[in-house]
């Protein structure tokens, strides 16, 4: 008799054992369900799926995940939703790998001055900051030549001769007066070719503009931008399609609302377009006080 009471306990510690290592089987005549605003549903399941014994309880809405909660005291088993992870953040939403401000800390090392420059052809500028307001462009390009980590405030920004002109981490807001035409970019020298690659930059306009970035009047070249964000004036981004042959968009973004007309414009000129060579992660954009917001993706057009 003591062995056969042993072997019967034996046999009801496995079912314990079972009950409290399984997560989708349940050994109990009474379990509780617990929905998320803690509404209580008890019942006597009729299978062993954890599923189907809440599914006509108040857990019942499609695609929720349980978990099984020792019931205290009652010895019944509860069963409450599974704690909601984090969702996982769109990743383009903390990579837009652009200055967000003339501020920014990726300046913390520049040398500031008041004074136009203009650049020979092979030239290059590092770690500069210019507030200047003549009306003129604030840097202009000869030729070839490269700006790494340069901010600019002023009435117009950066013009472009020729060559192969390339700037990384630059901060241009451009604010026209007047009857300006403002640019933060702008490519002009007809019949002048070459390549102009914008990295981690940003283009930020106010008052009289015509564009962020502009290039115009039979200017041959081709336009790369990678990690690029505009904000303001009348466009964005305007290429006409004598403004160049080609141009690529890769992480580029526009914030929503800021522009006067659209945040980018392709002008067809004589039934043709400037060739859209690349269009790949084009975004809108918004800010959330000094937050920079990815959004929805933009149609390539």
């Amino acid at each position: 008799m003591r062995y056969l009471m042993i072997l019967t306990l034996l046999q009801v510690g496995a079912v314990i054992v079972q009950l409290t290592v399984t997560s989708t089987r349940i050994e109990s005549s009474e379990l509780t369900c617990l929905d998320s605003a803690g509404a209580v549903f008890s019942g006597a399941p009729q299978a062993n799926d954890v599923q189907e014994a809440c599914r006509s309880g108040a857990l019942a809405a499609q695609g929720k995940e349980f978990e099984i909660r020792p019931g205290g005291a009652t010895g019944r088993i509860m069963i409450v939703p599974a704690a909601t992870p984090d969702p996982t953040p769109d990743p383009a939403a903390n990579s837009a790998g652009v200055p967000l401000g003339f501020d920014d800390p990726v300046y913390a090392n520049v040398t500031s001055g008041t004074t136009r420059i203009v650049l020979s052809p092979d030239s290059s500028l590092t770690d500069l900051s210019i507030v200047e307001n003549s009306g003129e462009p604030t840097i202009t390009c000869d030729g070839s030549c490269s700006l790494t980590r340069v901010r600019i405030q002023s009435r117009e920004g950066v013009r472009c001769i020729s060559g192969n002109i390339n700037l990384a981490w630059v901060y241009i807001a451009a604010t026209g007066v007047g009857n300006d035409h403002a640019d933060g970019l702008q490519c002009y020298a007809p019949g002048s070719t070459g390549t102009v690659t914008v990295k981690n930059s940003t283009f930020r306009m106010a008052g009289a503009t015509t564009a962020g970035y502009w290039s115009a009047d039979n200017w041959r070249g081709s336009h790369v931008f990678e990690n690029v964000l505009f904000e303001g004036g009348n466009h964005g981004l305007r290429i006409p399609a004598d403004g160049g042959s080609s141009v690529s968009l890769k992480n580029v973004y526009f914030v929503r609302g800021s522009f006067r007309y659209s945040a980018f414009l392709f002008d067809v000129v004589n039934g043709r377009r400037i060739d859209i060579a690349q269009w790949e992660n084009v975004r809108w954009a918004s800010w959330q006080g000094d937050k920079l917001v990815l959004g929805q993706l933009i149609p390539r057009p």
